[in-house]
């Protein structure tokens, strides 16, 4: 759509139009600009000449008085001032601060409730101790009209004894003094904080401190190696480490932290672990990095290689997608070898899949295959892959194509649940001695189910006892539910039969029986 403005002749889809459209734009942007400069130079020469003006009419415990051109108590808001100050010194943070406003009813002079961030902004308000400080913060630009704070971009004009105060010199400066030392006690100062940036991503180096054995470890490192997805190949330095380089590099004979703080600008870490220290007078110093002592070879030594195993590299996590490592356990009977998944072993990485002993997989293996023995030779030819899925279900990936899968749910022995389960009453019947489970209660906690007839004189039994929640467990798997579901167990379950083995043997109330197999 074209445009045409007849004051001033121009057409918007023609040549001439759009040069005359962005010239007048430029004008008037400078226009603008040029308005904007002379208004802040105005508001500037007040401030030089102690015209005091108001940014804010009303502030919790003033208002601005047009007459007068100063700020006047309002009493009942002075109150509320000095009480939420007292509090501050009582040692009470500021959301217990604004909890007890707005418990008692007060509120900001706004009519909003209070709130930590508006809290901390006005205890640090020099407005009531009876100062002012103009040009807090500035306008970056007057187009974009971005507001920005004042970090010593432009001067400050700091006017005392402007009002009447609601707080005395002397508690002002108490808040102010408790205000620091908070700060000091969350985030502390060190003579190396802010001074060394990381000559690879130029982010700064953070301190960590450690205890291992009663003794303190204190080392510098580049912060992006706490960042999440940032790999940073910088060095790492004890604090020790750097108190000698520094104290070299100054020609002092120990580390000095105020004459640090006086003397050196910053220090870059440069990639192969140099430091780099640039001092306040303009001079840099350089502390090389000690090359790296080569060690002997001792070709005579015996190198010790764990052997490699058959299943190696064949297993793979169902949940998480790493391989399965192999360990020994650690039981009376002198250990079995047993495979995991890795990332349990990888630090900050949890994986819920279950462990297998070595002889497990061997035998299930057989009994998907169809063999009665297990044989190394036709397990290369045939097996491509194992997955271990969450339940302990076992897909074999074939090198033909094809996909076998051992279906069952594998519980692990080491992980109880304290539930109890009213609908099991009654409901589970010993194989060895035909008598009815009942429930027990172990360290005041845990719920197991027993054959009745082990406490029984002349009865032989050899049942053996179930946890609450594994039989919650091993039921919704048998249902086919995610989750234990009360109502749907006295609906599909007619009983349950514990074999000697540990198996569990579901009946169900539609006449069909089918084994839940222990391994």
């Amino acid at each position: 759509m074209e445009v045409r403005f007849e004051k001033e002749n121009i057409h918007s889809f023609s040549g001439d139009g759009e040069l005359m459209l962005s010239i007048l734009a430029s004008f008037a942007q400078e226009e603008s600009r040029s308005i904007s400069e002379n208004s802040k130079w105005g508001i500037r020469k007040r401030f030089q000449s102690g015209e005091i003006g108001t940014a804010n009419k009303h502030i919790l415990g003033y208002r601005y008085d047009e007459g007068l051109k100063q700020y006047v108590i309002i009493p009942e808001e002075a109150e509320t001032v000095r009480w939420i100050f007292a509090m501050y010194l009582e040692g009470r943070s500021l959301r217990e601060i604004a909890k007890a406003l707005n418990g008692a009813g007060l509120t900001t002079v706004k009519g909003c409730e209070f709130a930590e961030g508006s809290l901390n902004v006005m205890i640090r308000n020099e407005i009531y101790a009876g100062d002012i400080r103009r040009q807090k913060c500035f306008m970056e630009d007057p187009i974009t009209k971005n507001k920005v704070k004042n970090q010593g971009q432009l001067p400050q004009y700091y006017m005392e004894d402007c009002h009447e105060a609601i707080l005395d010199r002397g508690t002002w400066a108490e808040v102010q003094a408790e205000i620091e030392r908070r700060a000091a006690s969350v985030n502390p100062t060190y003579p190396f904080t802010g001074k060394i940036k990381c000559g690879i991503c130029g982010r700064s180096y953070t301190r960590r401190s450690s205890i291992v054995k009663g003794r303190e470890y204190v080392k510098w490192f580049c912060r992006a190696k706490k960042e999440k997805g940032i790999t940073c190949k910088s060095h790492n330095y004890s604090e020790k480490q750097l108190r000698e380089i520094c104290a070299g590099l100054m020609g002092t004979d120990g580390f000095d932290g105020g004459a640090f703080e006086e003397s050196v600008k910053g220090m870059t870490a440069l990639p192969d672990g140099s430091l780099e220290v640039r001092f306040y007078g303009g001079e840099t110093k350089v502390w090389e990095m000690p090359p790296e002592p080569v060690k002997p070879k001792t070709s005579d030594k015996p190198v010790r290689k764990r052997p490699s195993h058959l299943f190696d590299g064949k297993i793979f996590c169902g949940v998480c997608g790493r391989r399965f490592g192999r360990a020994v356990s650690d039981t009376s009977d002198g250990g079995h070898l047993y495979w995991y998944c890795r990332a349990k072993s990888s630090h900050g990485v949890t994986c819920d899949s279950v462990n297998y002993a070595d002889v497990d997989i061997k035998d299930i293996f057989c009994k998907v295959m169809g063999q009665e023995v297990f044989s190394e030779d036709f397990f290369r030819e045939t097996l491509e892959r194992m997955t271990v899925q969450k339940t302990g279900s076992i897909d074999f990936h074939l090198k033909d194509g094809t996909v076998r899968t051992y279906e069952t749910l594998k519980l692990r022995s080491n992980r109880h649940e304290a539930t109890s389960t009213d609908e099991f009453e009654g409901k589970i019947r010993c194989a060895s001695c035909g008598n009815i489970y009942h429930r027990y209660t172990c360290y005041e906690k845990y719920v197991y189910w027993r054959c009745s007839g082990k406490s029984r004189v002349r009865t032989e039994c050899r049942g053996q006892d179930f946890v609450d929640s594994n039989i919650r467990k091993v039921s919704a798997y048998m249902m086919g539910m995610e989750e234990f579901d009360g109502a749907e167990f006295e609906r599909q379950i007619e009983e349950i039969v514990a074999l000697e083995d540990g198996s569990l043997e579901y009946h169900f109330r539609e006449g069909r029986t089918q084994t839940w197999q222990k391994m």
